[in-house]
């Protein structure tokens, strides 16, 4: 008799074991250990997500944060990176007084490889605008990825055109659950002590004054994590709608191209005021799709004359 699931799941829960095939570096994961499924091809990766010395926690303590992990890791939703397994070692970490022993939980999760970011170069290598179908299915695909989150009180906190990827096995935008592989509110403390541009204009206003302080947005009540990230996203679709080009007024230029129904998203996205802006559920109220009664780019529209005599100035 036929198992039942779709085959995703029935792949990521009936592999036999994991085959290591080397140690790699990615920017926006750091590093990891890459792993292919056996029988099957699929690949995953490993990555360190916890480390504590073992004299700071007995060993029922570690079987129960161990236990925290592998409940985490049950977590699925289709726009979300699939993790299937964590496990734990102890082992020996030269420190300031010679070697101690720490306990180390590891984390095993799909490997998305081809970014939103990279997918927006093919098309400014092209000249080509998205065509608006094609937005939606992104909006709603991270959209479907961020209200689960928020359903389950788990802000992601690093949304930027590198950490959406276009799975092309599935055809689906999907996310990583960063808390998990990043670490409670790490993403956000990263942020605040960056002085990369590229990081920044992903910043919400509201969390700006806490760049290079002292106050942790961890300890700052008034930060909305989930408001944060939508903040983000709304940056994510100027900069993939634009193809990275830099306008005045980008809204206003874009409004040519595309529906109402799509740039009252963006706009409510980039709201800088977060008492006024929505959450992912609030985004939920708004309309996903175009108006039926407007005409939209449903095709791909050559834009070069649009770039022709302009600069090749970027916000990437």
């Amino acid at each position: 008799m036929a198992k039942r699931g779709d085959p995703k799941t029935l792949v990521l829960n009936n592999f036999e074991e994991l085959k290591f095939v080397d140690n790699i570096f990615c920017p926006q994961r750091g590093q990891l250990r890459l792993f292919r499924f056996h029988p099957f091809a699929k690949y995953m990766v490993s990555k360190l997500v916890c480390s504590v010395p073992v004299q700071q926690m007995d060993v029922n303590q570690q079987q129960q944060l161990l236990k925290q992990y592998k409940e985490r890791c049950k977590i699925k939703q289709p726009h979300i990176f699939y993790t299937i397994e964590s496990e734990s070692q102890k082992t020996m970490k030269p420190g300031q007084f010679g070697q101690s022993e720490v306990f180390q939980i590891f984390v095993f999760f799909e490997y998305g490889q081809l970014t939103l970011h990279e997918l927006t170069e093919r098309r400014q290598a092209k000249r080509y605008l998205i065509p608006e179908p094609e937005v939606w299915c992104l909006i709603k695909g991270v959209m479907q990825a961020m209200h689960f989150f928020q359903n389950n009180n788990i802000p992601h906190g690093m949304i930027t055109t590198k950490t959406i990827y276009f799975d092309e096995e599935y055809l689906l935008y999907r996310v990583y659950d960063q808390e998990l592989i990043g670490g409670r509110w790490g993403n956000f403390i990263k942020y605040q002590q960056t002085k990369d541009p590229e990081i920044q204009v992903f910043l919400a206003p509201e969390t700006k004054p806490f760049i290079n302080s002292e106050a942790s947005l961890l300890e700052t009540a008034q930060i909305n994590p989930f408001k944060v990230d939508v903040f983000a996203f709304g940056i994510v679709l100027l900069q993939c709608l634009t193809l990275f080009q830099a306008f005045e007024n980008p809204l206003k230029w874009l409004d040519q191209f595309y529906s109402k129904n799509l740039m009252t998203f963006i706009t409510q996205c980039i709201q800088p005021d977060p008492n006024k802006r929505q959450d992912w559920i609030g985004l939920y109220q708004l309309p996903l799709e175009p108006s039926q009664d407007q005409k939209i780019n449903e095709r791909n529209s050559l834009i070069q004359s649009h770039f022709e005599n302009r600069g090749q100035k970027t916000f990437r």
